[in-house]
């Protein structure tokens, strides 16, 4: 199971005017633990104002790198990453999980991998690209990154100077929502129809092998629908959402019940089986936090997958699922803060599963 550890701030390097960059120092003693693939993220935990925050952000660093750094876009109204961007500084010290996530490249060599990103969302895709190229003298990389302005443009130096290093195989096409731009088809968001209109500009002659996908939710399932429609398989178009813990906390979901609102339930976490009372009214991890267990978490919207459990007793459902793949569902995992019981029986809840 994912665990929180001690790390250290390296350095905060100002990114644009609205981003930075925090760089971790990893000990010698924890490199396994956090070694990483292109496009995971580490998860943050520090005290803000008396209140435990925790956030996940992507590691724009590529595993051959040797170095952890994450890229934070100031969010208004964004308690982390205002704290990040206005008083975090290098030799402080936060608590920082393993590094975890599924947005992974597509295996195999020669392949033409195509990224799309706004924002932020170009953190994972420059591990990605950095990572592919530098392995794969075979592969190519293509990828489309909207912004509002060039000068809120995060990593556009990195990807300039990534061109000129791999001319014939990195090709980037910036997108701009408020400045003015020269082609109408780089003018405006990244939805359906202009990626549709991206792909047979740009892409026509290419194969379509893998796409990665990043931004915010209507921006992803709109390029989704666009390139399956172009002709990838839909399980080669992979994609992380943004989500913010506040905003993205889902209601509880009402379950009707006959007598008792209340199962009994169990809670395997480290090694320790914790029997609790659970509220039908109630997702799953908000029960075992409730209950003073320090069970993972991160995102609360169903996008992390930080909270994976297994259900070996009791069933069910899920508000929202954007991480476990279809076969995991079958096989009993649940993203315990998604998670409500459905019927009467009692619930065993594993965490240690993974």
């Amino acid at each position: 199971m994912a665990t929180f550890h001690p790390l250290r701030v390296a350095e905060v390097a100002r990114e644009t005017s609205d981003s930075v960059v925090v760089s971790f120092e990893v000990p010698s003693e924890l490199t396994e633990a956090f070694s990483f693939e292109a496009g995971q993220y580490l998860t943050l935990r520090t005290t803000i104002d008396g209140e435990d925050v925790r956030r996940s952000y992507s590691l724009c660093s590529a595993p051959r790198d040797g170095k952890w750094q994450v890229g934070i876009k100031k969010v208004p109204g964004g308690k982390f990453s205002t704290f990040a961007n206005d008083v975090l500084q290098a030799g402080t010290e936060m608590d920082v999980m393993d590094p975890q996530g599924r947005f992974l490249l597509k295996e195999g060599a020669g392949l033409h991998h195509l990224g799309m990103a706004a924002g932020s969302g170009i953190t994972p895709i420059l591990s990605q690209i950095k990572q592919v190229l530098s392995e794969d003298a075979s592969a190519t990389y293509t990828l489309f990154y909207s912004n509002k302005t060039a000068a809120s443009t995060m990593f556009r130096e990195e990807l300039q100077d990534l061109k000129d290093r791999f001319l014939d195989r990195l090709r980037v096409f910036y997108l701009l929502t408020r400045e003015p731009v020269d082609a109408d088809l780089l003018s405006g968001r990244l939805d359906q129809a202009r990626c549709k209109g991206l792909l047979e500009t740009f892409c026509q002659g290419r194969s379509l092998d893998a796409a990665y996908l990043c931004g915010p939710e209507a921006m992803i399932m709109s390029c989704k629908d666009a390139l399956v429609e172009a002709g990838m398989a839909e399980g080669d178009v992979k994609f992380e959402l943004f989500t913010s813990a506040g905003a993205a906390k889902p209601k509880a979901k009402v379950v009707e019940t006959s007598n008792a609102n209340t199962v009994p339930m169990q809670v395997v976490l480290d090694g320790v089986t914790t029997s609790i009372e659970l509220d039908k009214d109630k997702n799953m991890l908000d029960a075992a936090l409730d209950a003073g267990l320090d069970a993972p978490y991160s995102c609360l919207g169903g996008v992390c997958c930080t909270c994976r459990a297994k259900m070996v007793e009791g069933k069910a459902s899920m508000n929202v699922n954007y991480a476990l793949e279809p076969g995991e569902v079958e096989r009993g995992y649940v993203l315990a803060c998604q998670a409500h019981v459905e019927g009467e029986g009692a619930v065993v809840l594993d965490f240690d599963q993974q």
